[in-house]
């Protein structure tokens, strides 16, 4: 039986203090429904506060700040980058980009060892001591985990960790005090590091500039031409211009972690440009995201998480190391603002849990843990399932993106929080003890409240400092309206303190302005209106925002079949009416035409991308009787085998087709003789992938002559557009004088 834990309860000097200060009831300090304007004004007007929380911190969490090398093991010892190495992936981080040129010092290897959590520290430190939600919607001691290399009972892994950090604490406790005194480097790195600057909490002239023209959307736009990332537009504060990248961006601790996780010593070519956007904590949409760098861009986001968590917590422990040492002397250390209402820096929102299984894989890789808390757990429910391998064949004739996409589990609701020590990491921790939150936005909607009467908590998404929405163009697949729930939600003040010292919270989160200091990133392999306006709406960075979109060659490139493509401009009156105007002129118009043409060959199918516009079309289409079968996502299998035989037969006149129907399944439609793009699919391969699908129409019967495609479009579809017929001939069809334009 494991010995029991410390005690983590306070001492009778530390209960005198807090009777003495009065400004917290140590025994109800973690959840109770203060009145958080009185606290967050007392946290802004009283200066005694900053005092109370120094002699509260004089115990164990504090020493946990020892930066020196005294009791470290040998392999902790043996992680360190040496000087060269780390120099050497400098040089691969080097971009063409223009910045101030700085010259900041390095971390030493004594000070960068110094990223301690202590378990009392991890727990006390205004953080969220009160931790009720969990990821996956559990975090007790009975859920099924190991320690890495081995199996066991998550009680067992918990006792192994509080082991490790006890020997933390019996390591560091000697070495707080020198640590303590060589403040100097590090001192000069964060004079000059982007995130200190970012997240400092200044009232400058230049920081009120920045919040003005943010708020009022006021930016600097200018092209960028970049032969890596491709073209974009890049939108400057304040009249700020370009800035050169950050010399030493990385604490030295990940260098050695990303060299094995990177499977290369240097950064690539794209790795380089695309971390150097992120580490000047700008918003970044990239609409680049393909196949091939797939890896390269998810270890970089990765290692931009790991970094800015870590500088993060390096910042609170040496904090806590001031304390003490003021406390100590019978000195005030005066304000030390490091954190936010909660303890979640960083969120992740991913798909599928295939997907989080990769990134969760890099983020522990890139810690160096010795310890991983619920691994086993972890490998079960994130892994493969059991009916992966009878998936996994099914999909073998599904095209190659399909598989790469639906490969592994492709459940799409699940959350998981990692809380992070210096030699170990608890995977489904409590969300108020996470660093980092890794979730689908359905999973983490399921927490928040979907519906007005649910139990609605949300507060853990208070202090969020960066979040990633990795693969869009899956999520716009699923439910957008659950990323924009998130959004709306995040950054706002809490309504429960959840044991924060308000002391050490930042002014600007205080003022409720953590939404301009939150830097999103938001990636996908082509732009939409959905994610143009999260774009517009949601990224707030006073640092500014980059957007990079690629050109495109055109869909129609790819087109074998040969088909003529007849491409019809819908007139309408203006972007609110434009759903509106198009069903009119295809009910009205298009229709009609067809019923004497196309449709009296049967063999027709429509295609329509938005399932709004699927079912306001199959409404009607039922309302004129015609003889036809609608295919959507929420369509049986057996449904979409029988439409398909008799389109195959001339029983049906046209199948109605969605998107995400083809999106999910991929059906492999035959005997299509005439095809209706109703509107233009997001995924512009699916235009040449159902239109390629006619070359397995031929009967014998029916020439190549005979086939036809016909599309309708309007003038605000310009992304659509543009990655169909390419970024060349897009603003002709979207512009021009004519309304009609033919492809052969």
């Amino acid at each position: 039986m494991p010995p029991a834990r410390k005690s983590r309860g306070l001492s009778r000097k530390e209960l005198q203090h807090l009777k003495e200060y009065g400004e917290l009831d140590p025994l109800n300090a973690a959840g109770d429904d203060r009145n958080l304007d009185e606290a967050i004004s007392s946290a802004l007007n009283r200066s005694g506060y900053g005092q109370f929380s120094g002699k509260l911190r004089s115990g164990k969490g504090a020493r946990r700040e020892g930066g020196g090398r005294r009791g470290f093991p040998k392999q902790a010892v043996e992680r360190s980058a040496r000087p060269d190495t780390y120099t050497r992936l400098l040089k691969s981080l080097a971009t063409t980009q223009e910045m101030p040129a700085t010259r900041p010092g390095v971390l030493s290897d004594s000070e960068d060892d110094a990223m301690h959590d202590g378990s009392a520290a991890e727990e006390d430190d205004g953080s969220g001591s009160a931790a009720s939600m969990s990821g996956e919607g559990s975090g007790d001691d009975s859920d099924d985990g190991g320690v890495q290399g081995g199996s066991g009972s998550d009680a067992e892994a918990e006792h192994e960790i509080d082991r490790v950090e006890s020997e933390d604490d019996e390591d560091d406790a000697a070495s707080v005090h020198s640590d303590a005194k060589d403040e100097g480097p590090a001192e000069e790195y964060a004079a000059h590091d982007f995130m200190e600057s970012h997240f400092a909490d200044s009232d400058s002239e230049l920081t009120h500039k920045r919040l003005a023209a943010v708020s009022n959307r006021e930016y600097d736009q200018a092209a960028l031409e970049d032969s890596i990332l491709g073209p974009g537009v890049v939108y400057n504060v304040a009249g700020e211009g370009p800035r050169r990248a950050n010399p030493q961006p990385l604490k030295q601790k990940l260098v050695a972690p990303f060299h094995k996780v990177n499977g290369s010593r240097d950064m690539s070519e794209f790795q380089s440009r695309f971390f150097g956007w992120l580490d000047q904590y700008r918003d970044v949409a990239c609409a680049g995201r393909t196949a091939e760098n797939e890896d390269e861009l998810t270890t970089a986001y990765a290692l931009h998480a790991m970094n800015h968590v870590m500088k993060a917590k390096d910042r609170e422990h040496k904090n806590n190391a001031k304390l003490s040492k003021a406390h100590a002397g019978g000195a005030d250390a005066g304000e030390l603002r490091d954190r936010g209402f909660t303890r979640p820096r960083v969120l992740i929102l991913l798909p599928f849990r295939s997907s989080a299984q990769r990134v969760v894989e890099k983020l522990l890789k890139l810690t160096s843990a010795e310890q991983e808390a619920n691994s086993t757990r972890f490998a079960k429910d994130y892994g493969p399932g059991e009916d992966e391998e009878r998936s996994r064949r099914a999909a073998a004739r599904k095209p190659e993106d399909h598989q790469r996409t639906f490969a592994g589990n492709i459940d799409d609701s699940f959350r998981i929080g990692l809380q992070l020590f210096h030699r170990s990491v608890k995977l489904f921790a409590d969300f108020y003890r996470s660093d980092i939150i890794v979730a689908s936005p359905i999973g983490l909607r399921m927490t928040t409240g979907a519906q007005s009467g649910d139990r609605k908590d949300f507060d853990f998404l208070s202090s969020i400092e960066l979040v990633i929405v990795d693969q869009c163009d899956v999520l716009l697949m699923q439910n957008w309206d659950h990323v924009l729930h998130a959004f709306k939600h995040m950054n706002l003040t809490p309504k429960k303190d959840h044991g924060c010292d308000f002391s050490r919270v930042r002014g600007w989160c205080l003022d409720g302005m953590a939404r301009f200091r939150r830097q999103t990133v938001l990636l996908s392999e082509y732009m939409t209106p959905e994610i143009q306006a999260a774009f517009n709406n949601d990224c707030r960075s006073i640092e500014g925002k980059v957007r990079l979109k690629p050109a495109y060659p055109g869909a129609v490139a790819d087109v074998v079949a040969q088909v003529t493509q007849v491409f019809r401009r819908v007139p309408v009156s203006r972007l609110a009416s434009v759903d509106d105007d198009r069903f009119a002129h295809f009910t009205e118009h298009a229709l009609p035409e067809m019923e004497k043409t196309v449709l009296g060959g049967k063999h027709t199918v429509v295609f329509a991308a938005s399932y709004f516009d699927f079912v306001r079309l199959r409404n009607h289409c039922r309302s004129k009787a015609y003889t036809f079968a609608a295919i959507s996502e929420y369509s049986t299998a057996t449904e979409a085998m029988h439409a398909r035989r008799k389109l195959f037969s001339g029983e049906l006149q046209f199948i109605l087709y969605s998107e995400r129907a083809h999106f999910y399944h991929r059906y492999p439609i035959k005997a299509i003789h005439h095809l209706v793009f109703y509107s233009l699919p997001d995924h512009s391969h699916f235009y040449s992938e159902l239109i390629n699908l006619m070359l397995t129409s031929g009967d014998g019967k029916t020439s190549a002559e005979q086939f036809t495609c016909t599309v309708y479009y309007s003038k605000y579809d310009q992304l659509k557009v543009e990655r169909t017929v390419g970024t060349k001939l897009a603003p002709q069809l979207l512009a021009g004088d004519r309304s009609q334009f033919t492809f052969a």
